[in-house]
């Protein structure tokens, strides 16, 4: 776990094919840097054309305007084939759950939101699975 500011964490784990992100701001440059280079690193333990990431955000999970940008150009070069965020924990659900939409929307990325995450992870592991090819 990396701790930053009081009421701030960032913990990263891998299941799979999947990428799990438990993240409590302040969403400011610095800690989308370093989530930045957390899910760099974690995209080199999965495959990387067929992974997934399940956000989970705690307490009030919005951004500052400058981090946007700098978010959307990060996750744009992302492969992930789909992303789950969990809004159990988001105190700010509503405005969050916009602020997400906004964000994977620009980047083209496929994601759906969820109030608990077992429904969260099996949409995440159907988005994962391999389509099959009948004759």
């Amino acid at each position: 776990m990396t701790v930053f500011a009081p009421n701030s964490e960032l913990e990263l784990t891998i299941e799979d094919s999947m990428i799990l992100i438990a993240a409590q701001g302040p969403w400011n440059i610095e800690y989308l840097d370093c989530l930045h280079q957390k899910l760099s690193w974690a995209v080199t333990q999965v495959d990387p054309s067929n992974f997934g990431v399940l956000l989970t955000p705690k307490g009030e999970a919005n951004s500052v305007e400058a981090g946007l940008e700098y978010h959307i150009n990060f996750i744009r070069h992302s492969k992930t084939k789909a992303v789950a965020l969990n809004l159990a924990h988001c105190t700010t659900s509503q405005l969050s759950e916009n602020l997400f939409t906004k964000i994977y929307r620009a980047a083209g990325i496929k994601h759906a939101f969820f109030d608990n995450v077992f429904d969260a992870r099996v949409w995440l592991e159907k988005q994962l699975k391999p389509v099959g090819i009948f004759a």
